[in-house]
């Protein structure tokens, strides 16, 4: 297996590639966050067959901010920018985890590429992108309102990068640095697209395919409605039940032992 660091069509990854197979799995972050975010699940992931892909989103983290920001800063803009990176790599088949933004983009590649084959979806309510769609999953709170904001204040990298991660992050953590770095038109497009249909509907690709979907979420998720989720009518959910574990928005990053058991108990099974 080769680890290493590249740039990819404007966008910054983590590889860890290998030769033999066409197999893969995609980690997709949240919004205004990175690659590092999954730093806690690479070395059990490691251990499989799969090659594993973590970039950066465009307009995050290292990658290049988009030259077409109203197109690409949306769920089909990011599925498209994804899709086309797994196959220049060479992946004919791969597996897709997605956190928060990340899952609403796996859930559109679910839906566009036939190439998907397993989605791991955590800190994301399936949704039908229309206000009244939107808040029924989500909870309207001081740090929701953060999420499609274009200029974000000291202040509010560091209130919003707290409620993600469900803890104060030292001045000088990469997940700071890269929640500021952020090109704020991502934000803002990205809710705008959103909340006008610019995307599938989610609970239709959720209820209609056939393909595995495991949900694992942390109980006390201050941005979702956690009993909204469990509402959901999957038409194909791992072990029936969304999988909730005692953490917040970022169940991977908070309590990574018990996250990671499951993702790899999914991800082997399929």
């Amino acid at each position: 297996m080769i680890s290493r660091n590249c740039f990819v069509g404007g966008l910054n990854l983590q590889l860890f590639h290998r030769r033999a197979g066409r197999t893969g799995i995609l980690l997709i972050h949240g919004n205004s966050s990175c690659k590092e975010v999954f730093a806690r699940q690479l070395k059990d992931l490691s251990k499989t067959k799969l090659g594993i892909v973590a970039p950066d989103l465009p307009g995050h983290g290292g990658s290049d901010d988009s030259r077409r920001p109203s197109t690409t800063y949306s769920f089909p803009g990011y599925a498209r920018v994804l899709s086309q990176l797994m196959r220049s790599l060479g992946y004919s088949s791969f597996h897709v985890m997605g956190w928060s933004l990340g899952g609403h983009i796996g859930i559109e590649m679910l839906a566009s590429d036939s190439a998907v084959r397993s989605l791991l979806i955590t800190g994301t309510p399936p949704v039908r992108l229309t206000p009244e769609g939107v808040a029924r999953g989500f909870r309207w709170t001081a740090a929701t309102a953060l999420a499609g904001r274009k200029t974000f204040s000291q202040d509010d990298v560091r209130r919003y990068t707290t409620a993600m991660m469900g803890k104060r992050l030292r001045n000088d953590h990469r997940l700071l640095e890269m929640a500021r770095r952020t090109d704020g038109d991502a934000r803002h497009w990205m809710v705008a697209n959103g909340m006008a249909g610019r995307g599938a509907d989610e609970i239709d690709v959720v209820s209609t395919s056939d393909r595995p979907i495991a949900v694992v979420q942390g109980k006390s998720d201050p941005f979702l409605r956690v009993d909204y989720l469990e509402r959901v009518p999957f038409r194909n959910l791992w072990r029936r039940n969304p999988i909730l574990i005692d953490a917040g928005h970022a169940a991977h990053w908070e309590t990574p032992t018990e996250f990671n058991d499951a993702m790899m108990d999914f991800v082997t099974n399929h």
